[in-house]
């Protein structure tokens, strides 16, 4: 027996009635302002691009797509010039980098043992349909390896939480938050770029962007855009140039797509032929509903009169947990019978 899957898409309390979209890569095949449009996301739209790091500024192609001036927050350069003014902060942040690498660690010494065991035994079974004697094994090891992610997302969340009280306080960080947050209270769209998935989430936190945003305003990321409003970011490539290519959980996202894990580049970073892989992937998530998402594609909340319900665009996809991929033809609510 496979363990039944929640392909719900049922949002949490702080994402309901809002519009949101998660979209893959955008550099290849730009698809945002058609998304932005079939959904009904208007502006003022207010960017948050600190994942691109010192090229945060460059938002001429997004703006030329988009046929309009977004309005950025500049979060890249306002952290950096807060590191200048409060040493203290800077060094808290730079302590939080280390403890997070030796949390990262920790998690590594059971994690490759709790995955090397579930290749094992799917490798000796077929993945949608288990033997009687492997599919008892694979129940308790799935157990395991969820408690392990728990585990370590728990820890880090402890550790983000702690951090960023202490940052709150710092008096460098106010003018910029109280500036940006004029701009977040105004939004009628937050755009989310993507770039380094940890950066963008850091900043975000540091100047409070989730919280000053306006209760109404919609929101669509891309790429590590997306995987910052889901419920925990899960890092992953089947085939890295270094290391053994354990998906991991780097931490917890802001979770406003609630029950949705967002993974961009999915078909350059994934084996998704491999229907060991992809079972593991998506067992070891549930109940989160995985969505691989290439270029151009999107999954979105709030489209339709049903407010509360994802629906696959064209070509994007979810992971089953008998190791199959279903790819959208046209829009798809997820989780449908196919």
């Amino acid at each position: 027996m496979v363990e039944s899957e929640n392909v719900s898409g049922r949002t949490g309390p702080a994402s309901v009635g809002r519009k949101i979209a998660l979209l893959g890569p955008q550099h290849a095949k730009p698809t945002l302002r058609g998304v932005l449009d079939g959904a009904g996301m208007e502006g003022p739209f207010v960017l948050v691009a600190a994942g691109w790091e010192e090229r945060e500024a460059e938002t001429g192609a997004l703006e030329s797509h988009l046929g309009t001036e977004v309005q950025n927050l500049g979060a890249w350069p306002a952290c950096e010039s807060a590191f200048e003014r409060d040493v203290k902060l800077r060094d808290l942040m730079f302590s939080r980098y280390d403890r997070m690498r030796e949390l990262s660690r920790i998690y590594h010494v059971r994690l490759s043992a709790e995955l090397a065991a579930l290749r094992d035994l799917l490798g000796r079974t077929k993945p949608s349909d288990p033997d009687d004697l492997v599919g008892p094994a694979l129940v308790p090891a799935f157990e395991a390896l969820r408690e392990l992610d728990a585990h370590h997302c728990a820890r880090v969340t402890e550790l983000n939480d702690e951090t960023f009280a202490a940052a709150a306080k710092s008096e460098a960080l106010k003018a910029d938050t109280d500036r940006m947050g004029e701009l977040l209270a105004g939004a009628g769209t937050l755009l989310i770029a993507g770039g380094h998935v940890g950066i963008l989430y850091n900043r975000m936190r540091l100047f409070q962007v989730t919280e000053s945003l306006n209760p109404s305003a919609s929101i669509a990321g891309w790429s590590a855009g997306a995987m910052v409003l889901t419920d925990r970011i899960v890092l992953f490539h089947d085939s890295p140039p270094r290391g053994a290519g354990d998906a991991e959980i780097h931490g917890p996202g802001f979770g406003l797509a609630h029950g949705i894990t967002a993974l961009p580049h999915a078909s350059t970073r994934l084996k998704l032929e491999d229907e060991a892989r992809v079972a593991i992937l998506s067992r070891r998530l549930a109940p989160s509903t995985v969505v691989a998402l290439d270029d151009g594609q999107a999954v979105i909340q709030g489209a339709n009169a049903d407010s509360t319900h994802w629906s696959l665009g064209e070509g994007a996809g979810w992971l089953r947990t008998d190791g199959s991929t279903f790819r959208a033809e046209a829009a798809t609510a997820v989780g449908a019978s196919q």
